[in-house]
């Protein structure tokens, strides 16, 4: 009993909710599990590397939404990371304090704006600029829902890199400063490199939501279950593992092995997100080492 009485409340609040936590994902996890074992000794490995997908003829393969999802994450973090990472630095270091709220104040505003909204702007805005540049006679490719998810992921990448370049102390700054660096020569040199495990921390969260965005996506992307011909032409339509679940999740409930291939897509998802944070675990950890 005199164990208990001095256990601070916020301790066993904190013990709860990390119990919690910990148990909601291994519930989901096997309920991912269970629902797509009937689909993996149905047709096995085969799930992953076909790419046909035709409920009527049982005929279910992942390979073109895996592809959807994989190309549509790179290319929005390769339009996004730059700006992102620019503009954080620049908010940070080169703007003087009072504009600095400002400016981050609309950029997590931006971050704040529901799915559906960016969508629709997408739709309406986006489609007609990339059918009219490239002369299509549709604008829903795997570069609209790239740029669109550059735009989405951009303020979320963009405010936590510069959370983690203005935390970094102020000696790091005069220090390089007295050994006679330039502001941008110090900034390049010791400001950056001590904020980098934020900064992958920060690129990789906004490859997750990437990943798990669905309805932009899906109003954009075209949802066409078929691999780019040739791989690499990103004009073409295609289809992510988000925009088909969001599509055929209600149709596919209770349907048998439909609904198993949806969830065995869900529980692929799922893993990515849980591998890529994993990862940012680990490389903020040995880089904080280093």
């Amino acid at each position: 009993m005199s164990l208990l009485k001095r256990v601070e409340p916020i301790t066993v609040i904190t013990l709860v909710a990390t119990l919690l936590s910990t148990m909601t994902v291994i519930i989901i996890f096997a309920f991912l599990m269970m629902d797509s074992y009937p689909l993996f000794s149905s047709i096995g490995l085969n799930f992953f590397i076909d790419k046909e997908w035709h409920p009527s003829d049982g005929t279910y393969g992942a390979l073109p939404m895996i592809y959807g999802t994989m190309i549509v994450t790179l290319l929005s973090l390769i339009f996004s990371l730059p700006v992102a990472t620019g503009s954080a630095v620049f908010i940070s270091e080169f703007l003087p304090e009072r504009l600095r709220v400002w400016v981050k104040g609309c950029m997590e505003l931006l971050a704040g704006i529901p799915s559906i909204v960016y969508g629709l702007v997408g739709i309406a805005i986006l489609n007609e600029i990339v059918k009219s540049t490239f002369t299509l006679n549709d604008g829903s490719s795997i570069l609209t829902a790239s740029i669109l998810l550059g735009i989405m992921i951009l303020p979320t990448i963009m405010t936590i890199s510069e959370d983690a370049i203005h935390n970094v102390p102020a000696e790091y700054r005069e220090a390089s400063l007295g050994l006679g660096l330039t502001k941008i020569e110090a900034v390049t040199s010791a400001v950056i490199p001590m904020a980098m495990p934020g900064i992958l921390s920060a690129i990789l969260l906004g490859i997750g939501r990437a990943m798990g965005e669905t309805m932009a996506v899906m109003l954009v992307i075209g949802s066409i279950d078929r691999l780019p011909s040739p791989f690499y032409n990103i004009l073409s339509p295609s289809q992510t593992m988000t925009s088909k679940l969001g599509r055929e999740a209600a149709e596919g409930l209770g349907s048998g092995l439909h609904w198993n291939a949806l969830v065995s897509l869900g529980l692929i998802l799922f893993i990515m997100v849980i591998g890529i944070t994993l990862l940012s675990e680990v490389i903020s950890k040995r880089w904080k080492r280093q």
